[in-house]
């Protein structure tokens, strides 16, 4: 890999880490380890998160590359963006459907708690 895709690689890293930051108030940073040491490109809590931007895109083995990195009770995310495209999310069916199903709950519990006020 030559060094402008590196750079390019870091870039959308601290991209990732500011939206965190900004959009959800989350505190995150870059494994700058991982070249050496292995792992994701974002550790946060029990997701690890690989992040590409190329200009054609690898699905399944960026998810395999981000599984190998997890341990037992971490999760994989992979967000990657295409040139001239928009960031996208990808992890397995089954952690969406939990993530999902606990957004749904909270929701529906919100909602209970504020018609009962």
């Amino acid at each position: 890999m030559g060094k402008s895709q590196r750079t390019k690689g870091a870039g959308y890293e601290r991209e990732i880490v500011r939206d965190l930051h900004e959009v959800l108030g989350v505190a995150s940073k870059r494994n700058l380890e991982q070249t050496r040491s292995g792992g994701g490109d974002i550790i946060l809590d029990n997701f690890v998160i690989e992040c590409k931007r190329r200009a054609s895109i690898a699905v399944y083995e960026w998810m395999r590359q981000c599984e190998a990195s997890c341990n037992a009770t971490q999760k994989p995310i992979v967000i990657c963006r295409a040139d001239g495209e928009k960031s996208l999310a990808i992890m397995r069916w089954s952690d969406f459907m939990t993530l999902l199903g606990n957004e749904l709950h909270e929701s529906k519990q919100n909602s209970a708690n504020n018609q009962a006020e």
